[in-house]
């Protein structure tokens, strides 16, 4: 009987303790769904140089939601988002903007299916849960790794 009342005992402990540590955790959602609104950061870019253009909260578009997603092995460009403290909040690929490709039929049999272009525009949605600060903008090196080349601090 003593085991059984030290038994629940140790169990309502754990409980308790459980759940103050469970409301202690923030969990913020790191995708963006076409039905909410979010932050949608437009700028203006070249190989070497992103200019930030604005910021707007809004729905984005489904298309900017097809090609946003966390950095993979085809990402030759990422943005990274940082809040007020440092804090890095999310890095998102965005492939390679300076890569146009073109889909026509009758020319599936080309070597090249697009090319070089000298700017583009870029837009990123991050989830309005977030207060981003800082971008940092990184390219990937011949060797794989990103290397951070602009820090772009908003208004």
């Amino acid at each position: 009987m003593k085991k059984l009342k030290s038994f629940i005992f140790l169990v309502f402990i754990f409980s308790v303790s459980a759940d103050e540590i469970s409301q202690n955790i923030d969990i913020k959602k790191l995708h963006v769904d076409a039905e909410e609104d979010a932050y949608v950061v437009s700028f203006k870019g070249t190989p070497r140089l992103f200019v930030f253009e604005d910021m707007k909260i809004k729905k984005p578009k489904g298309r900017l939601l097809k090609k946003l997603r966390f950095i993979n092995n085809d990402d030759e460009y990422a943005v990274k988002v940082f809040d007020k403290n440092g804090t890095e909040l999310i890095a998102i690929g965005i492939g390679n903007p300076f890569y146009a490709t073109y889909e026509h039929i009758g020319y599936e049999d080309r070597e090249f299916m697009g090319g070089p272009v000298s700017s583009a525009d870029i837009e990123i949605a991050i989830p309005l849960e977030f207060e981003p600060e800082l971008f940092i903008i990184s390219k990937r090196d011949n060797l794989g790794n990103f290397k951070d080349f602009q820090e772009i601090l908003l208004p």
